[in-house]
């Protein structure tokens, strides 16, 4: 189920709400540790970006539950900064060669799609040798 963010009755002040941006949110913000670096880690990768953005209270942003506001939204310009500070603590915790290939993604929603249908795909020719080593 999707919900659009101009719909959601809470006060856009309120920490709970997921436009909330704390004082301390900046996009230089590191969210985790450690780095996207290719296929091999996406999974503890994406693990741990989801834990910190549930935590922010910005992961169904991320997922697509809460879709953006229409154009004459009175939110629109709140879920534009919010949306962009996502897109920036997500190129954090990617290498530069990763996310110079993401820079004109506009929507933090299309970027997570767009990392999990490229990195998320089964290697065909690890799984064959970890059968053979397992055999």
């Amino acid at each position: 189920m999707t919900i659009s963010a101009s719909s959601i009755e809470e006060d856009i002040n309120s920490p709970n709400h997921p436009l909330y941006l704390h004082q301390n949110d900046h996009p230089g913000l590191i969210l985790i540790s450690k780095k996207l670096t290719s296929s091999d880690n996406y999974s503890s990768w994406r693990r741990s970006i989801m834990i910190a953005l549930n935590a922010k209270n910005k992961l169904k942003i991320v997922t697509g539950e809460i879709t953006e506001p229409a154009n004459n939204s009175t939110v629109k310009a709140l879920w534009n900064g919010t949306n962009d500070m996502i897109i920036s603590w997500i190129l954090n915790t990617v290498t530069d060669q990763i996310g110079n290939s993401l820079t004109f993604i506009n929507s933090a929603s299309a970027l997570w799609k767009e990392l999990q249908e490229h990195y998320s795909q089964l290697d065909g020719h690890r799984i064959y040798q970890l059968t053979n080593e397992i055999t």
